[in-house]
């Protein structure tokens, strides 16, 4: 029977670094004291072309969902909101690889048909927030 290989001590460890960054910007982001003070308040893709990024406005959708307040996320960036659980979800295969000796980068089935679709998603998201009179997908500024 052979022996599961363990995982290095620097994934791990890597693993470890990036929840304490996690949980720093969680308290950045729902402490509004702390946001208000290091915030920057302008975009550059904004300012360079006066078009709307797909992100412009998830700081703002991440504080309010962070606060409980979801239709405020919805409307600040529907983007950003969609994109948590996605997040979430790879940060769950991360630890998983990082952790359980059988689980291999093999075992992860995302196939590219989910991929696509979501960067269709960005794009047709970023296209249509910028058509003057969408106003119900723009997020205030």
């Amino acid at each position: 029977m052979a022996r599961p290989v363990t995982k290095p001590w620097f994934e791990r460890s890597l693993f470890l670094l990036t929840v304490a960054i996690l949980i720093l910007v969680y308290f950045y982001v729902a402490n509004s004291e702390l946001r208000d003070l290091v915030r920057p308040h302008h975009c550059f893709f904004n300012q360079a072309f006066g078009l709307l990024c797909p992100a412009c406005g998830g700081t703002r959708a991440m504080v309010h969902l962070f606060n409980g307040q979801f239709m405020p996320a919805v409307k600040s960036n529907l983007l950003a909101v969609v994109t948590l659980p996605l997040v979430l979800y790879a940060f769950i295969l991360v630890f998983r690889l990082a952790f359980d000796n059988r689980f291999t980068p093999a075992d992860i089935r995302i196939t590219p048909f989910w991929i696509w679709s979501y960067f269709v998603f960005v794009l047709l998201f970023w296209f249509v927030r910028n058509i003057p009179g969408m106003v119900i997908i723009r997020p205030y500024l």
